[in-house]
């Protein structure tokens, strides 16, 4: 079980608290749920896109999340929505999805993770200003009810300018509403809590000169802002000229989609609370499942593969193609604006996962195994239980979770006892890396691993899970070594092997793994976490996450371009393309760890 650091509380009067406030070191907040918020005042913005008409009623639908324990569906007779003047608007309320939980009875479907509100709301203000409600809940019943939903398609439109055109055939709301970026980065939405973005970063592109002349940002704003700057230049948006050659080909190319493209912007729009990444998510996302080969096609085995990956249903797809099925995007999707026509192509992204991947219980006598195809395929089945609540979302959750568990504690004795702790091994030849029938593992494979099961945890609260990603410290321990070698150039920086032997030496090592820092940096931050709830804070994992945060930092620099080169690329580059999603999705939660870990570190460092 999870133990909560709740010092304030604990220990008020004590001279714990007076040293806190004397050295300004700040209690340490590691419960992996946020507090129940039985009742609350958010505020709305809502923002009328181009076709929205002043003076004339528009349709308005979004998801409002809350935290476990806060709202049960009962309860959602209490949630108005009030003007600025705080008159109540007659509003339609409903329950999306529940907080499931696949063992605990008392939480499970108990209490509301996201509701549906729907009203009619009059602008007197046109794109790009917005006009702000307020979402109220836990105090006064609602007195203005409208009992049936209206279709929220029905309140939207077609997208002819700027990422998309009339012959892409993307629709959008109407009207968009966007939360505070402080509540966005509760837990609800994407299992795991963050910290918001520093309010230093602005909604528009940065400039880049301005940017590459700060090397010593404070905290994470370092990766704040590339977050944010570099979402624009997915965009093909940018303050410098650009040459069609640098352009992002992601209406006609399947590269830039790996690693779930439209969720990287969803969790920008959370950690920022911009309108921009919550629209571009939203038309990434109607884009992406207009790829999606439907219920209709023959053989079954491809129905949810992308069609940019896999453009023809022919041959066997393998799990080369099912990588790049994914549903995440479309549950915040639908858990955001309340559209509940993507629900059928949730459940076939399973499909294409559990038709093409390899089995998640490895074998040595499987032709291939990676940890990244076997991750997408229990993150398929988590986000579909999320949704659904399906029985056999839940058993598949349970047995694959299990395997990678088995898995890591040996295989059953097929792996080699003197191993170095934590990794899921496996032969060189079924992964296509390092030399001939040696057992190896890939650092930043399971990274996607560790994000898998950390939706997994918070659906199951089994401690197994976080001793499991607890122990994935190790091997990025081990797998991170020190050397000059970086594609960055200058100083020594420490990285990760592209694939590690099973006795902690390097299977093959480039450079380019430099790019990976981030998000083995909050694998490492993981790893921490759990070893502190199991007992004993392990400093060194925190250290490691630095060192790479480090790495990362570097990175961010090296990716400006230097003022008046004239070569016509973007002044903030993302190369390849899959980078941003492979550094951003697992990543959402860094700022939050460290910032926790590094104030445990400190309050022992004062203690001893």
């Amino acid at each position: 079980m999870l133990r909560l650091l709740l010092l304030c509380d604990l220990f008020i009067g004590s001279s714990l608290l007076t040293m806190l406030i004397s050295t300004g070191l700040t209690a340490a907040d590691t419960a992996f749920f946020a507090q129940p918020q039985n009742a609350g005042r958010v505020p709305v913005k809502l923002y009328p896109m181009e076709n929205v008409v002043p003076g004339n009623p528009a349709l308005i639908t979004f998801g409002m999340p809350f935290t476990r324990g806060s709202v049960s569906e009962s309860n959602l007779k209490t949630v108005r929505v009030l003007t600025v003047d705080n008159n109540e608007l007659p509003v339609h309320v409903s329950q999306l999805s529940p907080w499931r939980h696949v063992a605990g009875k008392e939480i499970d479907g108990h209490f509301v993770r996201f509701a549906m509100i729907q009203f009619r709301y009059t602008f007197s203000s046109i794109f790009p200003e917005y006009e702000t409600v307020y979402v109220e809940w836990g105090r006064d019943r609602r007195t203005r009810d409208i009992e049936e939903a209206v279709e929220p398609r029905s309140a939207w439109h077609l997208v002819d300018s700027g990422t998309f055109t009339a012959g892409d055939s993307i629709y959008e709301p109407d009207v968009y509403a966007v939360l505070p970026k402080e509540y966005l980065c509760n837990g609800s939405l994407k299992l795991t809590r963050m910290l918001p973005i520093d309010d230093s970063v602005p909604e528009y592109h940065e400039n880049s000169d301005e940017v590459d002349a700060i090397t010593l940002w404070p905290d994470y704003r370092k990766m704040d802002h590339a977050q944010h700057n570099n979402f624009f230049t997915l965009l093909n948006e940018c303050r410098s000229p650009v040459a069609e050659r640098n352009l992002c080909p992601y209406k006609t190319e399947y590269e830039p989609w790996l690693y779930d493209r439209s969720t990287a912007m969803f969790v920008l729009y959370m950690r920022s609370g911009h309108l921009k990444p919550l629209m571009e998510a939203v038309r990434h996302t109607q884009f992406y499942r207009n790829k999606l080969w439907d219920d209709k096609t023959t053989p079954s085995r491809f129905i949810g593969l992308f069609k940019l990956k896999v453009p023809v249903a022919e041959g066997y797809p393998t799990g080369n193609g099912a990588m790049y099925s994914y549903n995440q995007c479309l549950a915040y999707n639908y858990w955001l604006t309340g559209d509940w026509s993507v629900l059928r192509e949730i459940e076939w992204v399973v499909n294409a996962h559990e038709q093409n991947d390899e089995p998640t219980r490895w074998s040595p006598a499987l032709g291939f195994w990676t940890e990244r195809h076997t991750a997408f395929r229990l993150l398929a089945n988590t986000i579909a239980y999320e949704v659904t609540g399906k029985e056999v979302y839940r058993n598949s959750i349970i047995d694959q979770y299990n395997d990678f568990i088995w898995h890591q504690n040996g295989a059953g004795g097929i792996l080699p006892a003197d191993r170095v702790d934590g990794g899921l091994y496996h032969h060189s030849n079924q992964h296509g890396d390092g030399k001939p029938n040696i057992f190896v593992a890939s650092s930043w494979m399971t990274v996607l691993t560790v994000d898998a099961m950390l939706r997994v945890y918070a659906l199951t609260e089994d401690s197994t899970i976080g001793e499991f990603i607890r122990r994935v410290g190790s091997i990025e321990r081990a797998a991170c070594k020190l050397d000059g070698n970086h594609t960055y150039g200058g100083e020594p920086l420490r990285y990760a092997d592209y694939m590690m032997n099973c006795n902690g030496t390097s299977a093959a090592r480039h450079g380019s793994m430099v790019e990976h820092s981030l998000e083995i940096a909050s694998a490492a931050a993981w790893a921490a976490y759990f070893s502190y709830h199991s007992g004993a804070l392990d400093t060194t994992l925190v250290s490691l996450a630095d060192e790479l945060y480090k790495a990362y930092g570097k990175g961010i620099n090296h990716w400006i371009n230097p003022p008046g080169s004239g070569n016509g690329d973007f002044f903030f580059r993302v190369t390849p393309w899959r980078k941003y999603a492979w550094e951003y999705v697992p990543s959402g939660s860094f700022s939050w760890l460290m910032t926790n870990l590094k104030n445990l570190v400190e309050l022992e460092n004062q203690t001893r």
